[in-house]
Order: structure tokens, then C-alpha cells, then sequence
């Protein structure tokens, strides 16, 4: 069996869940691993940070240099994902229209005027390099992302991809030879 490196900002044993053939940078930083689940095949690269109730599911590849942060809300992020490097989910944020109390260092019964709202990502996701997810997001199954956008709430539909930021569908993806090639692996003997 083969052993996970040490990490140096947490225990892996206190993850909440951690399937097998997980890779783990040793530079990673899980803030609240308790509350952070993480499927099999899972490789998530150095420099990236993840805090709050996060659950990964299986083959996904969060690239380095990555934020994922729930605060009190959740992010869910499906299985054969792939994230690339330099991006951020989010499932909370200020309101820039009011003074707030929403700093991390406040208990959650005085934070004021913070937004948490569930953020959650479909099976089969590519999302590019330096994208921003909003809190709220709902990405459907098969969606794909160019480098560089802000992905905001809104209907998005399965299986397209969007690469800028008129945040319309440009193709529909080709999906036929993926699901064959996906069905090889999963019943690969």
C-alpha cells in the first residue's frame, strides 16, 4: 500500500473522508479538515487552499494554487473533474452593499451581512485556468470553461462549452467517445 506523503499544514487522518489512490501536495492546506470529504483518484496539487464543509468526489484533478472556500455554506463538486490551476469557488461572500461583520475571525452567531449559499459542480466539469466560481453556482454535468472567466449564477446547460465572457454557449461538447472512453476505465479489468 502505498503511503501518502505527510502534509505540513494538517493531518490527513483528520479529513473526514479520503478515498483511496489519493494524492494530496504536501503544500496543500485544508483549514477544517473534519468537514472536508474527498473521493477515490483524487489529486490535488501544491499551493492550494480548501476551508469549510467540501466534498470532492472521485477522478478529479484540482491543479496547484487553488482556492475552494465554503464558509458556512458547502461546495460539492462532482466526480472527473478537472480544475485548473489559479482558481477560485467560492460558496460565500460580502455584501458590498452594507456594512458587514463577516470576517473569518468572527463566530458565525455575529457574522452580519455575509452571503453563503451553496456552490455545486456537475460530473464531468472542466473549468480553466484562473476562473472564478461564484457562491450559488449551480454548474450542470458536461460544462466547460475557458481560461479566465467569472462564472456567475445562471442557467447553464450540460454538455456546452463557454470561453468568454458573454457567458454563452459556444459549442455543444462531443460527449459520444467520452462516455465510451469513461465506461472503459470504470470496467477495466
Amino acid at each position: 500500500m502505498k503511503k501518502i506523503p505527510e502534509n505540513i499544514f494538517f493531518n490527513i487522518a483528520d479529513l473526514k473522508k479520503c478515498g483511496k489512490n489519493v494524492i494530496i501536495g504536501k503544500t496543500v492546506r485544508i483549514r477544517y479538515p473534519e468537514l472536508v470529504e474527498i473521493g477515490d483518484n483524487v489529486i490535488i496539487d501544491d499551493f492550494t487552499y480548501i476551508s469549510g464543509n467540501v466534498k470532492i468526489g472521485s477522478f478529479v484533478h484540482i491543479a496547484s494554487s487553488c482556492t475552494i472556500q465554503a464558509g458556512h455554506a458547502s461546495i460539492e463538486i462532482g466526480s472527473f473533474v478537472g480544475i485548473s490551476a489559479g482558481c477560485r469557488i467560492f460558496a460565500v461572500t460580502s455584501n458590498y452593499l452594507i456594512p458587514s461583520l463577516d470576517l473569518p475571525v468572527i463566530q458565525k452567531k455575529f457574522s452580519y451581512g455575509s452571503i453563503h449559499e451553496d456552490t455545486r459542480i456537475g460530473d464531468d466539469v472542466l473549468i480553466g485556468a484562473n476562473c472564478v466560481v461564484l457562491n450559488g453556482v449551480v454548474i450542470p454535468n458536461g460544462v466547460a470553461f475557458g481560461a479566465g472567466l467569472t462564472i456567475r449564477k445562471k442557467e447553464y446547460v450540460e454538455w456546452r462549452l463557454y470561453s468568454d465572457c458573454t457567458e454563452k454557449p459556444k459549442l455543444k461538447r462531443n460527449s459520444k467517445k467520452y462516455f465510451k472512453k469513461k465506461q472503459e476505465l470504470l470496467y477495466e479489468k
